[in-house]
């Protein structure tokens, strides 16, 4: 199993139990999981978020 299925495992179960929301999931994305891995972990399609300055 290499790193990114650990990582989405991990997050799934944290998910799942209440500990993390699609928000915080979402933060992940780009960094230990993929968008493939959101939809499988929310069964949401990820999308990107734009931050802009105020």
């Amino acid at each position: 199993m290499n790193k990114a299925k650990i990582f989405e495992k991990l997050y799934s179960y944290l998910y799942t139990v209440g500990t993390y929301d699609k928000a915080k999931i979402a933060s992940f994305v780009g960094k230990t999981i993929d968008a493939a891995a959101y939809k499988e972990i929310t069964g949401d399609e990820y999308v990107e978020t734009i931050q802009t300055a105020n």
